[in-house]
């Protein structure tokens, strides 16, 4: 069931023309039917002949209610833009026919209305106008009917034109990533809440559980499309859904309902300024706006980077975005439309170049694993929910995978250039440690321990990960003349008796008490208690002398130790698993 959007000037007849081809009055409020005028979206169907059966978004045509206008737009599977034979083209044609550009519609039929009120050279005239001022857009190619809905006059002809155009545009495509932005928002007593739009992207099913953007997680409780009751709807169709899980007030026009992770929600994005074919004001960085995507209406700033073709747009509140979506930008001060955009980076880098925006922009149109190669590479790394999300589920080519980001080769030669650098710097001012820490080397480099270790596994071998550090494979401590002058004089010390000095009245820094402990020269009992190793040797032989079970008091009469050294070297005992405790008492475990 395709979607087809009026568009035109007001009082040109649109919803007269969709009355006459459906049989239902778009108009759904009392002021717009007592003052003839269309103020809202209104919407109906019908079968247009030989079983298609479409829906109508007819969208108001005055210039006071452009905004509703362009909440309607989103979603045309073609348009049907009207110019009345009896007034010809005027201002909210033009502004309309941009509108359709900015959006690439690119099917439709141009229905030149009311011709019942006007002579037949005046018709002419009125079709030439319209040649005339569509040649160079969208609409170029579009047939031009005249019809007139009072009379019924070439309302069979306007049917078959839409028919073919129609056919030409084809189905809606599905990505299997529904979007449904939300024109409507109402409260159906004993039912609850109910949103209506125009389904794009996928399908969806009764009891499946989507994200509202703004709003939250909800679940479908039931659908219709064209009051029929449905379990599920594909891409193209008007939607009306029961919501559960969510108030009124929670979602209005201008959210969306998708599933998680299909879009980035974002206030800040990189695009390509598009302008109509005719503009009617130049686009100015000092300017105010209003970005309009989907049914969403957000006031923003723009930027532009390096050149007038690409800008950073900055949105007064986040709305959800991927790489190709195409918005209008309306002028806030002139109130007139001047130009759209193009989405290439919906999570742009700080300072983004024209470089960086070209080559997004070469890639925008095609395929969502190139989209997502593109952007790895301008970022260098991106988290991997983030690429999918920005790009329609694209997975980058050239780039090493961590769990869940993505390294473009590029930047990994490069971050793993530095961290060889870095990890060399760090042997030559502390010889003595084993390596440089994961944790300081990944701050350094900007990068988390997933993506470290990939980085490491990068390196060809140069690097060595110990999970606690990161050393140049091969790096071996070695002690100064100084150091191991320090060294000879501690262990002269302590090889006197068991009854060892404590770690820190040995004379050694901390750094080579510990690269001494690695070396294996020294045995670590407790933090501040080291043996000699031939020392470990000695209590251990004499834990054979000792009756068991023994006690604390026991082991240190046997060694001559105090309790002070005795308590800590049973703990370590324990854990080595050469005694075994139980309660106050120990054994001797023999392997």
């Amino acid at each position: 069931m395709p979607v087809v959007g009026t568009a035109g000037h007001v009082d040109h007849g649109k919803s007269t023309l969709v009355e006459a081809l459906t049989g239902r009055d778009p108009d759904r409020w009392a002021v717009e039917k007592e003052r003839g005028l269309t103020i809202d979206l209104g919407f109906a169907w019908a079968d247009l002949g030989n079983g298609t059966i479409v829906g109508f978004v007819d969208v108001p045509g005055h210039e006071r209610f452009v905004r509703n206008m362009l909440a309607g737009v989103g979603g045309f599977n073609i348009a049907l833009f009207v110019v009345a034979a009896d007034e010809g083209w005027m201002p909210q044609s033009e502004e309309h026919l941009a509108v359709l550009d900015l959006l690439d519609v690119r099917h439709g039929v141009v229905a030149l209305t009311r011709v019942d009120l006007a002579e037949a050279d005046f018709i002419d005239l009125a079709r030439a106008d319209v040649e005339s001022h569509v040649a160079g857009t969208v609409a170029e190619s579009w047939p031009i009917v005249e019809v007139s809905g009072v009379t019924g006059d070439g309302l069979e002809d306007l049917r078959s034109k839409l028919i073919a155009a129609l056919a030409a545009a084809g189905p809606t495509p599905d990505v299997g990533r529904p979007k449904l932005w939300i024109d409507r928002s109402f409260v159906v007593a004993g039912t609850g809440v109910v949103v209506t739009g125009t389904l794009v992207g996928g399908s969806i099913a009764a009891e499946d559980r989507l994200t509202a953007y703004p709003g939250g997680q909800v679940r479908i409780r039931s659908l219709q499309s064209h009051e029929e009751k449905r379990t599920e709807v594909g891409p193209g169709m008007r939607v009306a859904a029961n919501l559960a899980g969510i108030e009124r007030g929670d979602v209005s026009r201008g959210a969306v309902l998708a599933r998680p992770n299909d879009a980035v929600l974002t206030d800040r994005v990189l695009i390509r300024v598009l302008r109509p074919p005719r503009p009617s004001a130049e686009v100015s960085d000092r300017s105010s706006y209003h970005v309009h995507l989907g049914t969403a209406s957000v006031p923003a700033g723009l930027r532009f980077v390096e050149t007038e073709d690409y800008a950073i747009v900055t949105l007064a509140r986040p709305l959800p975005m991927t790489m190709g979506d195409r918005f209008i930008l309306r002028d806030t001060g002139r109130r007139s439309v001047v130009a759209g955009g193009v989405v290439l980076d919906p999570t742009p880098t700080t300072q983004p170049t024209f470089a960086d925006a070209e080559a997004l922009d070469r890639v925008v149109e095609g395929g969502a694993d190139e989209r997502a190669t593109a952007l790895v590479t301008m970022h260098g790394s991106m988290d991997a929910a983030v690429v999918s999300a920005s790009t329609g589920g694209g997975k980058p080519r050239n780039t090493i995978t961590t769990a869940d980001r993505f390294i473009s080769t590029e930047a990994a030669a490069g971050k793993v250039d530095r961290a060889i650098e870095l990890v060399d710097e760090f042997h030559a001012a502390h010889s003595l440690r084993p390596g440089m820490p994961r944790s300081s080397l990944a701050s350094q480099l900007g990068v988390d321990r997933a993506e470290l270790s990939a980085l490491v596994a990068e390196a060809g071998g140069e690097l060595t990960d110990d999970g606690v550090s990161v050393r140049r494979t091969g790096f071996v401590q070695r002690l100064t003349s100084e150091d191991q002058e320090a060294w000879a004089v501690a262990r002269g010390t302590m090889a006197d008796s068991l009854a060892v000095p404590r770690a820190g009245q040995l004379g050694l820094s901390d750094e080579l008490l510990h690269a001494i402990v690695r070396r294996g020269d020294l045995i670590q009992v407790d933090t501040d208690l080291v043996f000699l190793p031939e020392q470990v040797n000695e209590i251990v032989a004499a834990l054979e002398d000792i009756e068991e079970p023994f006690t604390v008091s026991a082991f240190r009469d046997a060694l001559g130790l105090s309790r002070r050294h005795a308590v800590p070297l049973l703990e370590w005992l324990d854990r080595s698993g050469r005694t075994t405790r139980d309660g106050d008492l120990r054994t001797v475990r023999r392997r």
